[in-house]
């Protein structure tokens, strides 16, 4: 008895993993979870005497797109953006962040701007009253 080497060739190797890849490529478009890119944009924070800057690089984004607002001491900034180049393509960018301010901080003391790509907001510092004594007399 003559034993004889098998010589496996590439069109062998193809046939043992073709079904492998085709599974694992159809599992993944149809089985996995539909995703919202939420965008990281370059946030940055700045602490001064009277004010605290928060800055947001969001270039493409218009101005209309963004919302601030302010509740219980706590500031929110964020945007939703929708294109819609024709009924197949689409696409999605959203941006959503929160941050504590000082007790006593009225909406009238925050004032944004968006200029070239940047949404600067500016949350003006209050300034701690400490309270009131008053001295009752005794009769």
């Amino acid at each position: 008895m003559t034993l004889v080497r098998r010589n496996t060739n590439n069109i062998d190797r193809f046939f043992l993993t073709a079904p492998n890849i085709f599974d694992n490529m159809f599992d993944d478009l149809f089985w996995s979870p539909p995703s919202r890119k939420t965008s990281d944009e370059a946030v940055s924070r700045t602490e001064f005497e009277d004010r605290t800057e928060i800055s947001i690089a969001a270039p493409g984004i218009k101005k209309e797109d963004f919302s601030i607002s302010l509740k219980e001491n706590v500031i929110a900034i964020s945007y939703d953006q929708s294109t819609e180049e024709n009924p197949r393509v689409f696409s999605t960018r959203a941006f959503s962040r929160s941050w504590t301010v000082p007790d006593g901080t009225k909406s009238k003391d925050v004032s944004a701007k968006y200029d070239a790509g940047i949404l600067a907001v500016s949350i003006k510092k209050t300034k701690k009253t400490q309270p009131k004594t008053h001295s009752i007399n005794i009769a």
